[in-house]
């Protein structure tokens, strides 16, 4: 739904921010197809899903990268970002293939969430416009705070699941997937605030 809005709203609306997240929500439907292609023909996707990892995460740091003023943030994330691809390299090589690589997600949301709140502290402390809620960033940002502070401890007992217990997850995990695709629509469906940004505090 969101890559249709932002097809639809593009010639309209054009946001260099937005293609980031377009680009990863393409991606991330496309690994949720071979997801349920190899789940239907019972072979593991640990390969295709650790690579997904990786490519959200960056996109993300990218996103994040784009929408923060901040110079010493900015090379935070930088930083973030070679540090991520070494641990994620490291893990890939010893357990790429056997396994879901569970650190690396959980690196990935807490400092996905460091930079989500940063962001809500950013727009506090530089007010440049009457209401965030008019921005697509903000409407972006939460989206994935939400699913992220929804999912992160999910992910976390993931390796003790069994049964029936993996489709409880399941349920919740869809939950705030849904919760994440309404606030992504709603970012893509929003016309550009090509307002001049001004000092409000």
């Amino acid at each position: 739904m969101p890559a249709i809005f932002y097809l639809v709203t593009y010639k309209k609306n054009r946001d260099r921010k937005l293609r980031v997240i377009f680009f990863l929500i393409i991606i991330n439907f496309l690994s949720d197809l071979y997801g349920l292609y190899t789940d239907t023909h019972n072979q593991k996707n640990y390969i295709s899903y650790n690579l997904y990892i990786l490519i959200e995460t960056f996109s993300l740091y990218i996103f994040f990268y784009q929408i923060i003023l901040s110079g010493a943030v900015k090379k935070t994330i930088l930083l973030t970002i070679i540090s991520f691809f070494i641990f994620w390299l490291y893990q890939f090589i010893r357990f790429g293939q056997q396994r879901f690589l569970d650190e690396c997600i959980t690196v990935e949301n807490i400092s996905l969430l460091a930079f989500c709140l940063y962001y809500y502290i950013e727009k506090i402390i530089k007010i440049d416009t009457a209401y965030i809620y008019t921005e697509k960033s903000f409407w972006i940002v939460t989206a994935y705070l939400i699913f992220i502070s929804g999912t992160f401890f999910l992910l976390l007992y993931i390796p003790g699941l069994k049964g029936q217990e993996w489709q409880k997850y399941y349920v919740l995990n869809y939950v705030f997937v849904i919760i994440r695709t309404i606030l992504l629509s709603i970012a893509m469906f929003m016309k550009n605030n090509d307002s001049p940004k001004q000092k409000f505090n």
